[in-house]
């Protein structure tokens, strides 16, 4: 009769086919194939346009790490790593399924500044009209191309 062997316990974490940390690898798999393929400052654009460290973007884009992406820097990421539309997709279904309760956030209107510089005009009433007048024009413009699919719903069904 032959005895079956004892093995020491593993110190390290035992790999699993699946567990719960799958979706947030999923998600980082994908998105490091996607930077690996805009090549090798991607990672350190990405670092410096979000005021974080190279280390920082590694730990959030390696399935070796836990660190999830924050969820308000999601669309930045995607933006600067350039991702197709079709990889946006992928990547923010993945992203969702990994965190769902950050559906929302992820999937929220965004918005872009602009910025402009003004010259001194020497005159604290005609700067402040000058500022108010350009926001006012900026707001306009923005209201009408955002109201401009309803406009053409509208004439289309007249």
């Amino acid at each position: 009769m032959t005895r079956a062997k004892k093995t020491a316990p593993s110190t390290a974490r035992e790999f699993e086919l699946f567990d719960e940390r799958m979706p947030v690898r999923r998600y980082k798999l994908l998105l490091q194939a996607f930077l690996k393929r805009r090549g090798t400052g991607a990672r350190q654009a990405i670092a410096e346009s979000l005021g974080h460290t190279r280390s920082f973007v590694t730990q959030i884009t390696s399935p070796a790490y836990d660190l999830a992406i924050p969820s308000n820097q999601v669309r930045a990421i995607v933006k600067l790593a350039e991702l197709t539309s079709e990889e946006e997709r992928i990547f923010l279904e993945a992203y969702v399924e990994a965190h769902p309760d950050r559906a929302s956030e992820v999937y929220a209107p965004t918005h872009r500044s602009l910025s402009i510089a003004l010259p001194d005009l020497g005159d604290a009433g005609a700067q402040a009209r000058l500022e108010t007048l350009i926001r006012r024009l900026a707001e306009s413009a923005i209201a009408s191309f955002l109201d401009e699919p309803r406009a053409q719903q509208v004439d289309d069904a007249a």
